[in-house]
């Protein structure tokens, strides 16, 4: 499910009125706009900031539970809650137990903005951001308070924010690695024409930067389409590609868009082999008339694993969430959330080796991490770098009805050679 691009009547509002808005709803609630509010600490105790006493530290969670992606973000709030409910009966981090200060969005731009105002002084840093077009209308104000945030979209565009925090790997370098996937497995070569029907914004235009780059690496022919949210019939850019002479498509879309670019193609006897983004494919397509020709056409490159993955760590976070949650919808988004509770874990216990449970100490904790391990829930994650990519590998997925969480895996992580050594543009 696209978390990156919203349906029609979701568009979110210019980024202008945000800051606005947000400026309202500050000076209204008399909030102070200082960025670190740190308590020092007692002899061999630790400086503490915003949302952590003695006992507890408060990490902030703005999602949706109520809007178009109710379904993936309860998914990564359920693997999530399954990592801390283990992690705080072990003792927590720093001897203090993680709670969340959780408020629905609803993928409501304006709604974020409210929500990140009532919260921002009584957290240390936010676990989750969901939403593209929320992410954008706070980032300015996560650098002012210096609020580490986890964000739930794989764009590299947001990585010019030290404090945004990606769990994976970015569109541009799942194209990368998928492109080259093809050339080494499905026939596509040098002189080759190649489709990309992707969506205006950072989602569809950072994926379709790393196609641009692959195609140029490569020696393709690269056809765009770029699309909008409300395009719900892609009969026209399929046509348009299928007379181009295209053989493989790309698809940084909507799940919707997805089931209606494969399915026309299929009706119309279009052989072409698709590759969607990660957020492009919901399980719940296998529900819509368009399941036989996604399972027969579709791959989707994610650096997520799947639900139905065999591997150690998928399997111990698949088996606990079907004994907490049996009749739960099944995911790849619980992978996702119980990465995130990883991830955080290991930034928590750094800046409490370091005596500093502050908003700067998390900063600093964050950027010394050289190897953050997942236990193959996603590729290991190096964030010493600012600015830099942190990981560059991916799974190779295919949707499977009959596989829990509705995809299969094809290829194991892997990183394509130039996927190691492209640098995203600015």
């Amino acid at each position: 499910m696209s978390w990156l691009s919203p349906p029609p009547n979701t568009l979110p509002r210019p980024r202008a009125l945000l800051v606005a808005a947000l400026a309202v709803v500050l000076m209204a609630a008399g909030c102070s706009t200082k960025t670190d509010d740190t308590t020092q600490a007692a002899a061999g105790e630790p400086a503490t900031g915003p949302g952590v006493t003695d006992q507890v530290i408060k990490l902030g969670v703005l999602t949706d539970r109520t809007g178009p992606f109710a379904a993936a973000g309860k998914s990564a709030e359920q693997g999530r809650q399954l990592f801390w409910d283990k992690k705080n009966a072990q003792g927590g981090v720093c001897n203090r137990k993680v709670e969340f200060v959780v408020k629905d969005h609803g993928y409501n731009a304006q709604n974020a903005v409210t929500a990140y105002a009532q919260i921002k002084d009584d957290v240390l840093a936010l676990d989750e951001l969901l939403g593209s077009p929320m992410i954008a209308g706070l980032l300015p104000d996560l650098e002012t308070d210096q609020m580490l945030t986890m964000a739930a979209s794989w764009s590299s565009n947001l990585l010019t924010n030290p404090y945004v925090v990606i769990t994976g790997s970015t569109y541009d370098i799942e194209m990368i690695n998928g492109i080259h996937w093809l050339i080494e497995n499905k026939g596509l070569a040098k002189g080759d024409k190649i489709g990309h029907i992707f969506l205006e914004g950072d989602y569809g235009e950072n994926a379709a930067a790393g196609s641009s780059a692959a195609a140029k690496e490569f020696g393709l022919q690269l056809i765009e389409q770029k699309i909008k949210p409300t395009d719900a019939d892609l009969t026209g850019q399929v046509t348009a590609l299928r007379g181009a002479g295209a053989d493989f498509v790309l698809l940084t879309t909507t799940p919707a868009q997805t089931a209606s670019a494969v399915g026309v193609a299929a009706a119309s006897g279009y052989g072409a082999t698709f590759l969607g983004s990660n957020p492009a494919f919901s399980p719940a397509l296998l529900r819509s008339p368009a399941k036989s020709a996604l399972e027969q056409r579709l791959l989707v490159t994610t650096s997520i694993a799947p639900f139905s993955s065999t591997a150690p760590g998928p399997s111990e976070v698949r088996n606990a969430f079907l004994a907490k949650y049996p009749d739960q919808l099944k995911t790849g988004f619980v992978m996702y959330g119980y990465a995130q509770g990883e991830i955080m874990a290991n930034i928590l216990a750094k800046a409490c080796q370091n005596n500093a449970l502050t908003r700067t100490g998390l900063l600093q904790a964050f950027q010394s991490l050289q190897d953050v391990q997942t236990n193959g829930l996603v590729p290991a994650l190096d964030y010493s770098k600012p600015g830099q990519i942190p990981s560059r590998q991916v799974y190779l997925v295919r949707p499977d009805a009959k596989a829990a969480g509705g995809l299969t895996q094809v290829e194991a992580m892997f990183a394509a050679p130039f996927a190691t050594t492209y640098q995203q543009s600015r």
